[in-house]
């Protein structure tokens, strides 16, 4: 089978976790999980979200909050070729897959299979959110940590090709240009009131960001056009 990461990009992964403290160690996905855990109970309740899995999850510091704060009958678990404690991939699809900012750091060359690997992961639903500016960090070659930057359209067309059902809405950064780009992406359109829900109760539409690459850029002036007298 193809494998999701090379094992030069895998290292290199490795060694920033084990250099860097502060990559992959948010509990809350930048303030885009802050509600999660209030939003998959409510699936739950509904019948519908019983696993999830946090797929490229980093040193595991979302799964850790989500398993303190959801009932044990939620089964939750993660996955991260680069981390050594999530390395193991589940063989069964979950219930709701959530998927945090990772995608911006696969190989060009590994995206489809990526995304492939998400789509047969995925039960019901999934949570996507993918960084559009450029990282912070850096690998050890020199390069961005976000080594694959493309487009809004870009992700959904490549997304849609593989889920028939998708939603998708910019997270603005405080300087009013996009920083992420969040999909929900579901099977079958009878998924899609339960997804739709899901979204609502995780509380994001309004969210900005603040800081990164973009913390230092002017605010855009109004382009409304003011009447002259």
């Amino acid at each position: 089978m193809a494998q999701v990461i090379s094992e030069e990009q895998r290292r290199l992964n490795q060694a920033l976790h084990q250099q860097n403290n502060a990559f992959g160690n948010r509990a809350d996905g930048a303030g885009l999980a802050t509600q999660l855990p209030i939003a998959l109970l409510r699936m739950h309740e509904l019948g519908i979200c019983n696993s999830v899995l946090d797929y490229g999850t980093g040193k595991g510091k979302l799964v850790e909050r989500l398993r303190h704060e959801l009932p044990q009958s939620i089964a939750v678990n993660g996955y991260d070729p680069a981390v050594e404690a999530y390395a193991n991939k589940p063989s069964t699809p979950v219930d709701i897959l959530t998927c945090l900012d990772v995608l911006e750091h696969i190989e060009m060359e590994s995206i489809d299979l990526v995304l492939r690997d998400i789509h047969a992961l995925t039960r019901h639903f999934c949570y996507l959110v993918i960084d559009l500016q450029p990282a912070v960090k850096k690998l050890a070659d020199g390069r961005n940590a976000h080594i694959l930057l493309a487009p809004p359209e870009w992700w959904t067309t490549r997304i849609a090709q593989l889920f028939p059902c998708i939603a998708t809405f910019p997270i603005y950064h405080s300087s009013n240009l996009p920083q992420k780009l969040v999909v929900a992406a579901a099977h079958k359109p009878e998924q899609l009131t339960m997804m739709y829900s899901f979204l609502i109760k995780l509380k994001i539409f309004k969210f900005r960001m603040g800081g990164g690459t973009l913390g230092g850029k002017t605010k855009p002036q109004s382009t409304k056009s003011k009447s002259k007298i």
